[in-house]
């Protein structure tokens, strides 16, 4: 019986994940100028509740208004200490009113099991946040943590991504 290449094995574990996590960051969609995505990495893994991730929507190459969907990302270590993550997203619906929605973003099922997917200690979990969103060149997104803890520790990234529809 042949032994197993383990090193061989392992490479091609390690280019199948950095492929995948490529293909959100990377999504063109047919080459749609009009895709947004931006990322906030924590130094030191703590994300406090003060502090609110501000993203300027500056990718979009049209001026007018597109309709799409969002996207958030979280990017955390084995850490972290609850089974969920509670965020609000606001955007802007004119120039004066913001839309806020939030997210009960499940990381761990009813056993403890963390969701998502990564290697060693880090864990990503993307979701889609239910509904539509209109978007604009020069928007304003901000993301916040909503829990109950001031602040959350083994958060290592958290992103958004839109994906227009049209």
């Amino acid at each position: 019986m042949k032994k197993p290449n383990y090193k061989s094995l392992a490479a091609t574990v390690i280019a199948t994940v950095a492929v995948a996590a490529c293909s959100v960051d990377g999504y063109r969609g047919n080459g749609d100028d009009n895709y947004f995505s931006a990322f906030h990495t924590f130094r030191d893994t703590n994300w406090d509740y003060a502090d609110t991730l501000h993203f300027r929507v500056d990718t979009i190459r049209d001026s007018i208004s597109h309709s799409g969907r969002f996207l958030v990302s979280v990017r955390h270590t084995h850490g972290y200490g609850y089974s969920n993550l509670w965020l609000e997203l606001s955007t802007p619906l004119t120039d004066s009113t913001r839309r806020a929605d939030t997210l009960n973003l499940r990381l761990a099922d009813d056993y403890g099991r963390w969701l998502g997917s990564g290697m060693g200690t880090s864990m990503m979990v993307t979701d889609t946040l239910p509904g539509r969103y209109d978007l604009r060149r020069g928007s304003d997104i901000t993301l916040r943590h909503i829990m109950r803890t001031d602040t959350l520790d083994a958060i290592e990234q958290v992103g958004v991504v839109f994906i227009p529809n049209d």
